[in-house]
């Protein structure tokens, strides 16, 4: 009888630390996807690869499904943070005036999406025609995409693929709905970059529009430049 008690009381305990390790990690929930995610934005960062590299990841192929990309969770976090070698990251996008610095990954897998501003189609080419890129909104205002509920018209957006600089400059920004694709397509004669993201009520998105500037190359790109991609030089013409 004793040892029935015994074991019934172990039992409650479990199940007691079982109920108060969930009320941790669901009060806790929100940081730790944070801090995942940053920890994977750093760990794709381009300042340890070449251009060739970016080059070959490029060539590689991969999902370009946006409507398969969900609302972003803890379990895909941790997830992408396992499977990296998935993301195929080609370049970078920097905005300055709101300390964006992000990878750009290739296509709009969940992995992709979850760590980096994702390419919407599969023959984009930065510098050309309409450069659409995809990216989460999160509770912590400098990850992903959530900057550009920061940023102000005429703000400088640069793109790298470690060959050249694309400068770009926003103007416009606007509200549309999940059913809008067709601000992806290309518009005869506009070279421009379009950003989307979820809008902050998770129903709608949020389109952020720059035209081009010009394009340089990256070893002739200003201390700005270089210092918003936290680049090292010598890994441009490897």
């Amino acid at each position: 009888m004793k040892e029935n008690k015994k074991k019934l009381k172990i039992i409650k305990n479990i199940i007691l630390l079982m109920f108060l390790f969930i009320g941790i990690l669901l009060v806790f929930r929100g940081p730790i996807e944070n801090w995942l995610v940053s920890i994977g934005i750093d760990s794709l960062g381009i300042d340890d690869l070449s251009a060739s590299d970016l080059k070959k990841n490029n060539n590689k192929n991969t999902t370009f499904d946006f409507g398969e990309a969900s609302e972003l969770d803890l379990q895909t976090v941790l997830e992408a943070n396992f499977n990296r070698d998935e993301i195929m990251v080609i370049g970078a996008i920097s905005i300055p005036s709101v300390k964006m610095n992000l990878p750009i990954g290739k296509g709009t897998s969940r992995y992709t999406l979850a760590l980096t501003a994702g390419t919407m189609e599969e023959d984009q080419v930065m510098g050309e025609d309409n450069y659409a890129l995809a990216g989460h909104h999160m509770t912590r205002k400098d990850l992903l995409f959530s900057p550009l509920y920061e940023v102000e018209m005429g703000a400088a957006v640069y793109l790298t693929d470690l060959k050249y600089v694309y400068e770009y400059q926003i103007d416009e920004q606007r509200r549309i709905e999940a059913t809008e694709v067709d601000v992806i397509n290309d518009i005869e004669g506009e070279t421009i970059l379009t950003l989307i993201t979820c809008d902050k009520d998770g129903e709608a998105r949020l389109l952020t529009r720059g035209h081009f500037v010009k394009k340089i190359p990256v070893e002739e790109a200003s201390k700005t430049i270089v210092d918003a991609f936290n680049l090292k030089l010598t890994n441009t013409s490897k």
